[in-house]
């Protein structure tokens, strides 16, 4: 067996490649509705919604879960792999949207 025909028969790497390609897809969909112009840095541009770094997360926990069951051990791993990563996207969004209204009050303060 060829090392692509590993890869690509890996059902839960290819859950998660899957799971990244819909989210920026739907990201870029969701730009052109929004802008009514294509922005090809969409495709491949971090930031957003929805988020491309969860969805993958969630499609590698639900192959794992499909593929080898809840009690399994490659189900834990990704398990808390998924929850340090949303929780982490949660806080950096978080972070941003705070980030962004002080930068805004500066700028109605005509500080910048």
């Amino acid at each position: 067996m060829t090392i692509y025909q590993e890869i690509t028969g890996n059902q839960v790497l290819m859950s998660g490649v899957i799971g990244w390609i819909v989210a920026q897809v739907l990201k870029t969909i969701i730009d052109i509705a929004l802008n009514r112009s294509f922005n090809p840095e969409r495709l491949t541009g971090s930031g957003g919604m929805p988020s491309s770094h969860s969805s993958t997360v969630c499609a590698l926990t639900t192959a794992s879960a499909y593929c080898y069951g809840f009690g399994s051990f490659e189900f834990a791993i990704s398990f808390l792999f998924a929850m340090v990563v949303m929780y982490d996207a949660i806080g950096v969004r978080q972070e941003t949207g705070k980030q962004a209204k002080v930068l805004n009050s500066l700028r109605v303060l005509k500080i910048f």
